[in-house]
Parts: structure tokens; C-alpha cells; sequence
């Protein structure tokens, strides 16, 4: 009965005899723990969404009992989502059958709202709240931008450890020895991700500071230093929230919440750390207890995080660590049929995926290829744009792309057939052609334009402009908006730099930033922007600049940083109109907003007359705590502050924010960058090295359980390359671009071109060889 419930409501069809994998699945016993395998498109949230409803509505089991985690803020809400939406199309559908009225009471009651459904550090959050020990605080969780800041204050400026040559030395060590760009924001990125890598991978700290090297020993004391500042605030950060749920797990602390938990289903597993195993394990023993089942479902080719502590060898290794550990073998279901993408894309998908030979037994041993299952009503052939320069690549991409929009559409014969790639003006927009790119900042280190500069040059200043969306194409502190805000801010706080000037040991790159954004205010303010009816933006900073107030009798005794900010923006269009001036708001902001947590004076500038330091403090704080981590690039426009695409621009995004998206038209970015074989740009293409998130791994994993992985860093570099593109390439619906440069060597064009600069993106393996046959016959645009 369920089952037709689906196919004729949900329009899935879970059936046995049309798809028996995601019937398997589905139907299985609530005591059955599985070990999900889903390729790209193969429904695994359609999967857990179902398996989740047939438990409730098939097996009887209360939503209270059922815990359902994601890896990502926006696949958590999109699973929530889903669950709640289903869950009552058939609840409805049930209430209107008079053949189940004995059920109408219980079904009316029914709350899906009770299913614990988020991610493991949301969850963690969420139990320790509702189940700690009566009298204690709840706990406050920081983003990851405040504890970049955090670090950057009470770790690296404590003691001017920034400056320590011991710390700078190691920390070089793992980037592979490069001190390039090695600022104070990146200091404080590698601590932090060698502090998450301690908890994520359950190092023994004390163990790890005894290394011989004296900079281990200077980054121990800067880590702990922002442990302790965290502790002493009574604040979590991501890794230490669910560290402490672990411990509370182990110290028999949580049983009221363990005790209803019955059913536990872990989507994204590939990206999981063994923190979160343990975690996992640790409710999975309550679960079996209670009759239920741990079931997993991931894809080790989708492995992305490998940089953010995960380790793709727990899903690969799961079911032999499962049964280590739980004494289970739970049964292994393979999700093969791909439903998105054209059988001409899984193909190439498929081709691309086991053409290094060195790659396969890294994969899950026997996992059968991805098998098309979508019938489309034209099969476009995969295509390749390569010109010899990033210049004219992106004027012709411009094109193409005009075409495609506002043309008669692209049109190009292959076998005899014709064929034309156009957006349906009734149906489709520019949204639904993405630009995917290893990075998408338009300015690279080297302060030279990159293809994404050129691109949104050439679309927004063409006839008929397109825009693009492209929120992290800049540094937050160098977009126009930012700086304006900031400068504003400034001016308005502390007109003359006195406060600034007398801050000792500020950063140089925050002064330098101050006085840029300063600059560009002062240069905003003379253009008398609108509105200016009752109040200029002059006379507005006029008047904090004075101390004078406009319109009341007196001046405020303090006032909150951020409501001067959104005052501020009331001069600020773009910050109001634009959606990627709306996303550095919401950066400039949040930041301001959170900060508030751990400052003495919570975000406000405090003024008084009868304790004039009050002033100078407060401003003073919001240095160190606002202004210097946004200046010096420690808080950056994070994913989370992307939830949703605009349906009128064109997505230009990293490889990374594509996961869990599926676009009609996916252009991939293999190689805009590689212009000859530097030693440069290898990672990004061709590793000759492990790099620095595998010599970390290395590095820390010789104090961990884990132990050295048993693969080499550079393979590991390779392996994580060949997911990248992989990810990149089965994104596409219907139609997928490749494009990049055609080789130069030397300064001159090679004969053989495309195929001459070693790039795992266009086709070679780790052996040095290039023997793609699906890369020969792509068609050349």
C-alpha cells in the first residue's frame, strides 16, 4: 500500500520490478542497518526521505525515534524539507480514504516536526541544549568566520606569536615549503585547521606538542590559548561542540536523549571524520538496544573535504569498522542508476572515473559503473572550448552563451545530426547554466584577471547584458561594498584615526586596509549619494563625527555598531537591491552580530561623560574584534550565507558549492589557469606532491588512532583531483563544456596542444600518459 502511495502521489516509482535497488532500501526491516553506495542522481534523498516515511507510516515508528543528519546547512534543510512536505501529501491522502479511518485519529497527530533532522554539529547543539544537567548554560555555538577571529586575537596577537620565526617555519613546513602568502590570516587558517584536524581525527594533544620541532610547540600554545578564551566565554566552536557530545555520549550523560532513539541515518558519510564516527557508532549501539539500525549513504567518488578533516577510508573501510565495532554487517546496496544526466554525460563520467588504473583501489572495492536511467529528448554530444588565451576563451564563451539566451541558440552538426543548445524562454533562465571553476575569485595572488574577471566583464558589458553571480569572486575586504560599509563605519567611529594610531602593534595589512577603505568613503560621501531629502550621508557622518545628534535632544550613551551599519546602508544601494551586495551585508553584519557574543561591550560603542575611556575601549574593541579580522580577509563569504541562486544571473561558483546541484548546462573550468607546466599551479592539475592538507594529515595522524594513511600524499593529492572533476563533471543535466587553454611550453604553442600539459582534468593518469578516448571525441566548439 505504501509503495502505490509513492508512485501515484510523490510521482517516484520505487517499484521492485522498475527499480529494485531503491526498492531494497526502502523496504527494508526497521531492524536492517545498510551501507548505501549512491552515485551521482541516483535519488539517495528521495531514498532517505522514503525509508524515513515508510518506517513511520509501514513500521509504526514514532517521528521522535528517528535521527536523520546531513553534511551541509542547506542539504539538512533540504531533507527537512522534503520530509515534512511528503510526510503530509500522504497524511493527507490517507485522511481523505475512508477504507483508513480507524487510523484518522492516530494520523492527525502525526508530527514529522519531531524527527531530529540537521547536521551533527546542529544536533550535537541541540541535544546538549535540551538535556543538560539542571543549572548549567545552554551551549553557544560561534560560525566559522568569529573563530577566525577569535584566533587571530587571542591566539596569534597574544604575545605577538604572529611574529614567532618558529611558528612561521613550521607552518611553512606544511605548506609544503612555501612562505608565498603565508599572512596573518592564512597563520591563523592553518592553526585552525590543525586544531579541527586534533579533534577530528581525536589526536593526543599532548602527544602531538612533544614533536621535536619548536614551532609545534609555539602552534600548541596558540591553540590552546583560543581554547582557553572559548572555555573561559563558555562558547563552542564547531569541532569542540561535537567533541563534547562524544564525551557526553561515553560518560552515560545523554541516556534520556539515546534511549528514544531507534532508527539513524547518515546521508554525505564520505565527508565524515572519525570524531563523528565515534559519534555515530556511539548512537548507533542505542539504536540496535532499541531494536532499530545505522544505515549510511554517500559516494567516496563525491569526496570533497578531505581539507576540512574528512577521511574518505571510513566509507570505504565502513562496513569492516562497523562490525569492528558494533558487531554488524549491515547489508551493501548499490544506487546506480543516474536520473539526472544524459547517457552521453554518464558515459563520460564514467570513462573519466576509472582511467587511472592507481585510482580504483581507493574507490569501494567492486562498485559497478553508473548506469543512465533519464530519457532525454535530445542527446547532446560533450563539448570542448579551448582558445589560447583567457581573453579570447571568455569573449567566445560570452557568445556561446548570448546565443544560447537570447540568440536563435547554438547550433553545430556531429554525425550528420544538427543540433541546437537554447534556454527555453518560457521554462528556463540563466540559472540554469553554471560556470564551475577550482576557484571562482577573480584576482589571483598574483593581482592578475582570471577567467571569471573577463567573464563577467564580457556578459554584463555586451549587448543585451547578462549578470553574473559571483558573491566570492573578490576577497569580502576588497569588494567595493564592504570597503564603502567599513570606511563608513570608520569615519562615523573614529574620525580623525586618532583611536587607530594609538592601537599598538596593529596588523601593517589592517592598517593598509583601513586607510583603502577610508579612501573609498571619503570618495562616496563627495558623490552625495541618494536619498537626500531630510539628511545627506555627509551631514549623517558630520554629525558622529561631531558627537552632535540630528533630530534628538541629546547623544546616545552607546550605540549598537549595528544599527549604525544599517543606517549606514540606507546610502548604500547595491547593499539593498543587488543579491551579491545583500550577501556582504549579511557578511559585514553577521560578523558584527557575533562578536557581540564574546566582546565586553557586546557590539556597542559606549559614551559617557563622566568615564571618557569607555569610549575609547569600546572603539578600541571593535578594532581588534570587527575591523582587523575582516581587513586582514579572516572572514570570507561562507557557503551557508548561499542558500539559494538567483533565477536571473548566470552562476559562476567553485567546484566545492556545486556539490549537491544539478544544472541543464554545467561549463567546467579544466584548465583557464595552465598556461605552461609550472611547478606553480601542479596541484590544481598534475601533483608532484601531497600538498599541504595531506603533510597535515601525515603530520597528525602519527599521534592519532587513524595512523599514517596507507596511501602516499601525492596519492592521496591524485585521488582527491579525479573526485574534483568528477564532482564538477556530474553536475550536467543535458548539456557539458569543457574548457581551458590550449598549452603553451615555453612560450610557444606545442603541435599536440590540448592534450600536451599534464592535467588530470583533461584526461591523464598519475602514470604520465594521456589516453582519454573520451576527451578525442568531444566536439570542439
Amino acid at each position: 500500500m505504501f509503495e502505490q502511495l509513492v508512485v501515484k502521489n510523490l510521482n517516484r516509482d520505487i517499484r521492485l520490478i522498475v527499480n529494485p535497488d531503491q526498492n531494497k532500501a526502502i523496504s527494508a526491516p526497521t531492524d536492517q542497518s545498510q551501507f548505501i553506495v549512491a552515485g551521482p542522481g541516483s535519488g539517495k534523498t528521495t531514498v532517505m526521505v522514503l525509508k524515513i516515511l515508510k518506517f513511520i507510516y509501514v513500521d509504526d515508528v514514532n517521528p521522535g525515534n528517528i535521527l536523520a543528519t546531513t553534511f551541509t546547512r542547506k542539504a539538512a534543510a533540504e531533507l527537512r524539507s522534503r520530509i515534512l512536505s511528503w510526510g503530509d501529501i500522504l497524511k493527507q491522502q490517507l485522511l481523505n480514504d475512508p477504507e483508513f479511518a480507524d487510523l484518522h485519529s492516530k494520523l492527525k497527530k502525526l508530527d514529522f516536526n519531531q524527527i531530529v533532522t540537521g547536521t551533527l554539529d546542529s544536533i550535537s547543539e541541540e541535544v546538549l541544549r535540551n538535556h543538560r544537567a539542571p543549572g548549567s548554560p545552554p551551549p553557544v555555538v560561534i560560525d566559522e568566520f568569529v573563530s577566525n577571529a577569535l584566533m587571530m586575537r587571542a591566539g596569534l596577537f597574544k604575545d605577538e606569536k604572529h611574529h614567532n620565526e618558529d611558528l612561521r617555519n613550521f607552518l611553512i613546513k606544511i605548506r609544503g615549503g612555501s612562505s608565498f602568502g603565508l599572512n596573518t590570516n592564512e597563520m591563523c587558517r592553518c592553526l585552525l585547521e590543525i586544531k579541527d584536524r586534533v579533534y577530528y581525527d581525536q589526536v593526543f594533544w599532548d602527544e602531538f606538542s612533544k614533536d621535536e620541532d619548536p614551532g609545534v610547540k609555539v602552534a600548541y600554545a596558540v591553540i590552546n590559548d583560543y581554547l582557553t578564551e572559548l572555555d573561559e566565554k563558555l562558547l563552542y566552536d564547531f569541532s569542540l561542540i561535537e567533541a563534547d557530545f562524544l564525551d557526553k555520549l561515553r560518560d552515560n550523560k545523554l541516556e534520556s536523549f539515546l534511549k528514544d532513539i531507534k532508527l539513524v541515518l547518515v546521508d554525505e558519510y564520505q565527508d565524515t571524520n572519525l570524531l563523528q564516527e565515534q559519534i555515530y557508532f556511539e548512537i548507533g549501539k542505542a539504536a540496535l538496544k532499541n531494536g532499530g539500525n545505522l544505515t549510511v549513504v554517500g559516494d567516496d567518488d563525491q569526496s570533497l573535504y578531505r581539507f576540512r578533516g574528512a577521511t574518505v577510508d571510513l566509507f570505504t573501510n565502513f562496513k569492516t569498522r562497523i562490525f569492528k565495532e558494533l558487531k554488524i554487517d549491515p547489508e551493501l546496496i548499490y544506487l546506480s542508476k543516474n536520473y539526472r544526466s544524459t547517457c552521453n554525460i554518464v558515459d563520460f563520467c564514467n570513462e573519466f572515473s576509472v582511467l587511472d588504473g592507481a585510482f580504483q583501489p581507493a574507490r569501494v572495492k567492486g562498485k559497478p559503473p553508473i548506469e543512465p536511467a533519464r530519457k532525454a529528448s535530445t542527446e547532446f554530444p560533450v563539448l570542448g572550448m579551448f582558445r589560447s588565451d583567457v581573453e579570447t576563451l571568455s569573449k567566445d564563451l560570452t557568445k556561446f552563451v548570448k546565443e544560447i539566451i537570447h540568440g536563435d541558440g547554438f547550433k553545430f552538426e556531429h554525425c550528420g545530426k544538427e543540433y541546437v543548445i537554447k534556454v527555453d524562454p518560457m521554462e528556463g533562465s540563466p540559472t540554469d547554466i553554471a560556470v564551475l571553476m577550482s576557484s571562482p575569485l577573480e584576482i589571483n595572488s598574483f593581482k592578475k584577471k582570471r577567467l571569471a574577471h573577463y567573464l563577467r566583464e564580457d556578459l554584463e558589458n555586451a549587448n543585451h547584458p547578462l549578470s553574473v553571480f559571483n558573491p566570492r569572486g573578490q576577497n569580502l575586504e576588497r569588494t567595493w561594498e564592504a570597503s564603502v560599509l567599513c570606511g563608513l563605519l570608520l569615519k562615523c567611529v573614529d574620525p580623525c584615526s586618532t583611536i587607530q594610531a594609538s592601537i599598538e602593534k596593529l596588523p601593517k595589512t589592517a592598517q593598509r586596509r583601513f586607510e583603502s577603505w577610508r579612501k573609498t568613503a571619503t570618495e562616496y560621501i563627495e558623490t552625495d549619494p541618494a536619498p537626500k531629502d531630510h539628511l545627506g550621508l555627509k551631514d549623517f557622518v558630520t554629525a558622529w563625527q561631531n558627537r552632535q545628534p540630528l533630530g534628538k535632544k541629546k547623544w546616545s550613551k552607546d550605540v549598537a555598531l549595528l544599527d549604525l551599519a544599517y543606517k549606514l546602508v540606507t546610502w548604500i544601494p547595491s547593499m539593498q537591491n543587488d543579491v551579491e551586495g545583500l550577501v556582504y551585508l549579511e557578511a559585514v553584519t553577521r560578523t558584527i552580530s557575533q562578536i557581540g557574543i564574546f566582546s565586553s561591550f557586546g557590539g556597542n560603542i559606549v559614551f559617557d561623560k563622566k568615564f571618557h575611556d569607555l569610549e575609547y575601549n569600546s572603539i578600541k574593541e571593535a578594532y581588534w574584534n570587527i575591523f582587523v579580522p575582516i581587513a586582514t580577509g579572516a572572514i570570507e563569504v561562507e557557503e551557508s550565507l548561499l542558500d539559494t541562486l538567483p533565477d536571473n544571473r548566470i552562476n559562476i561558483m567553485s567546484i566545492h558549492q556545486s556539490k549537491g546541484l544539478e544544472f541543464p548546462l554545467v561549463i567546467v573550468d579544466v584548465g583557464s589557469d595552465f598556461k605552461m607546466d609550472h611547478h606553480k599551479n601542479a596541484f590544481k592539475r598534475f601533483p608532484n606532491e601531497g600538498g599541504k592538507t595531506c603533510d597535515l594529515e601525515d603530520l597528525i595522524r602519527k599521534c592519532s588512532p587513524l595512523d599514517i594513511p596507507d596511501r602516499s600524499g601525492k596519492d592521496r593529492a591524485f585521488d582527491d583531483l579525479i573526485r574534483h572533476y568528477f564532482v564538477a563533471f556530474s553536475r550536467a543535466q543535458d548539456v557539458l563544456l569543457l574548457i581551458g587553454l590550449d598549452t603553451l611550453e615555453n612560450g610557444y604553442k606545442t603541435k599536440n596542444k590540448l592534450n600536451d600539459l599534464p592535467n588530470i582534468g583533461t584526461g591523464w593518469s598519475r602514470d604520465g600518459k594521456w589516453h582519454w578516448r573520451g576527451l578525442n571525441n568531444i566536439i570542439k566548439i
